[in-house]
């Protein structure tokens, strides 16, 4: 057994420590008491080792529930006054056969909910990228699952915060703060100001209000739902089940996790660990995953916006890129710095868990933005944006809080991004990234001698989130990209009409609020020196990737390191080629 003691006490009864529930399946057993598979017949099967398991069945309408009691160490004592634990260890071994095209909802905390979109409650979840976290965390590179392969998945929560764990190692750290709507915020300034006096007269008399705690992902132990089939995805993963663990006490650090999990996983298992890293053939160019005949790195028109910007204008090499192959490029060359031990190890060291996790969310952002790039070049060259605009309001639908969206974007044949931060339910963050100075004059300068300097990320905070998913909005803004000029420039009718449409205010007095209002709209948008020859397609991404560091809490230092390491691993790609 897990924690303290491995033997029951007196008239069998565990210890408080080890309270909750055990299910494992590798010596062929069934379903224990307080586990169910509603519906079906559960379907143990062997495997190639000789060790058994739980095959999740395709029906959608069934999953695993969890209902406890009692006997299983579930008393009012352990259960917070909602009925729920707020603190707890979960463990999943699980198997995918295949990584999900969008996510794999792992649980809630309670029943499974027929809801979808905006309804649908937060879950945490496998994501697309193999990364195991939840609400727009997806933790590290290094901690991802592999498709074919047994995961242990760790969750452990208490008050505040949620972690998760990949065989032994951190994955996901994700805060659970209090955040209140746009609405409730706007409401509780002006209850403030209208208390006034009343509150100096009467205030002892009042109660204390119980501070608010965030309850998502608490587990309900009389009904919780694991591995619910609602999004669609299970069938299409393959999902296989070994061993389910939940405990009513929380596992402090990566310490006491890999202890715990060395006490029931298989030898074979710890040593597959190790065999990792050998799937870049050496035969092949760096660019292989990218193209047929991929041509070597120092020729690709990134490589020539990271490393020679200055030195190529009016050349042959001057606007060779688009933003697609840039993004195509960008996470290619992200994703092996990530996952590059001895790069990391020898300038990564000073960098945190937490800017390790913002990296690899950013990853998947910038992977994500590829079928966007690609949908968003063909909507160029047809003169017909439905699809792009279709795929893109869905896209931006299906955000929860905590995610972004990287959308591509022209303006006067130069290429832009826009960043799409949901931050709260119904606010969001919409920032404009544009590197040509000739399309900079709405945006902030900064003067050093000899260095003109602009903030090229444009900062609105604060934005409605139905008016940033307006698909009306998006049309403009699309038609925005594909006219050269008319009554007004096309850097008019975006800076004065959308984005003023977007704010609901002059632009100029949205920009004030945002600079006064935090610091994602100054710090985390530094002054930027801007391109010199016709590399937006490129540099716009990659200052949209350093800004959403700083705002996401990547210190200044931090998010220099990273992009140091960045263009190491690109010239690393280039050496190997």
């Amino acid at each position: 057994g897990f924690g303290g003691s491995d033997t029951a006490g007196a008239g069998g009864v565990w210890s408080w420590d080890v309270a909750g529930l055990t299910a494992d399946f590798r010596e062929g057993g069934g379903l224990p008491e307080g586990l169910q598979l509603a519906g079906v017949e559960p379907e143990v099967v062997q495997d190639e080792d000789g060790t058994w398991s739980l095959l999740m069945p395709p029906d959608d309408s069934v999953c695993l529930t969890m209902s406890l009691g009692y006997d299983h160490g579930i008393s009012p004592w352990t259960l917070e006054d909602d009925g729920k634990l707020h603190s707890y260890t979960l463990v999943l071994a699980v198997r995918l056969e295949h990584l999900p095209q969008t996510h794999l909802p792992l649980f809630t905390g309670g029943p499974v909910v027929a809801a979808e979109g905006k309804n649908a409650p937060e879950s945490v979840q496998i994501f697309k990228n193999g990364g195991v976290g939840a609400l727009g965390q997806c933790g590290t590179a290094e901690t991802a699952i592999k498709p074919g392969r047994w995961a242990w998945l760790v969750v452990t929560r208490k008050p505040g915060e949620l972690i998760t764990y990949v065989n032994g190692r951190k994955c996901a750290q994700v805060k659970l703060e209090v955040k209140k709507s746009g609405k409730e915020k706007d409401k509780k300034d002006a209850a403030k100001a209208a208390e006034g006096d009343g509150n100096a007269a009467g205030g002892d008399a009042k109660k204390e209000k119980k501070p608010e705690i965030n309850t998502s992902f608490a587990i309900d132990p009389k009904l919780c739902a694991l591995l619910p089939g609602d999004s669609g995805e299970r069938e299409a993963c393959g999902v296989s089940v070994k061993y389910v663990a939940l405990r009513t006490s929380r596992w402090e650090d990566e310490a006491r996790v890999r202890r715990e999990l060395l006490k029931v996983r298989n030898v074979d298992e710890v040593a597959q660990e190790e065999e990792e890293a050998r799937d870049a053939v050496q035969e092949h160019m760096a660019l292989q995953p990218l193209y047929g005949r991929p041509p070597p790195v120092w020729l690709h028109p990134s490589f020539v916006a990271a490393f020679g910007d200055h030195c190529v204008e009016g050349t042959g090499l001057d606007g060779a890129g688009s933003s697609h192959t840039s993004l195509e490029f960008f996470a290619l060359a992200l994703k092996r710095m990530l996952s590059n031990r001895s790069l990391t190890a020898l300038f990564g060291s000073s960098l945190s868990h937490a800017d390790w996790q913002t990296c690899n969310a950013l990853l998947l952002a910038v992977d994500e933005a590829k079928k966007l790039a690609h949908r968003f070049a063909q909507s160029l060259q047809n003169g017909h944006g439905r699809m792009f605009l279709s795929q893109l309001t869905g896209a931006l639908g299906k955000l929860k809080v905590g995610e972004l969206k990287l959308v591509p974007s022209s303006l006067m044949g130069t290429p832009i991004l826009f960043v799409v931060e949901r931050t709260l339910k119904d606010r969001c963050r919409f920032t404009v990234v544009c590197t040509e100075p000739q399309l900079l004059a709405y945006h902030d300068a900064k003067a050093e001698p000899p260095k003109l300097r602009y903030r090229t990320c444009l900062v609105l905070d604060g934005v409605k989130w139905a008016r940033a998913t307006d698909e009306a909005f998006w049309g403009l803004a699309w038609y925005v990209s594909t006219v050269a000029n008319g009554k007004l420039k096309p850097d008019q009718l975006l800076y004065e009409v959308l984005l003023s449409f977007l704010v609901d205010r002059p632009l100029d007095e949205a920009l004030a609020a945002t600079a006064s209002a935090s610091a994602p709209g100054g710090a985390a948008s530094p002054a930027m020196s801007v391109q010199k020859s016709g590399t937006a397609h490129y540099r716009t991404l990659s200052h949209a990737f350093r800004f959403v560091m700083r705002s996401r809490g990547v210190g200044a230092a931090a998010s220099k390191r990273v992009m140091l390491m960045l263009r190491l691993q690109i010239l690393s790609l280039a050496a190997h080629d």
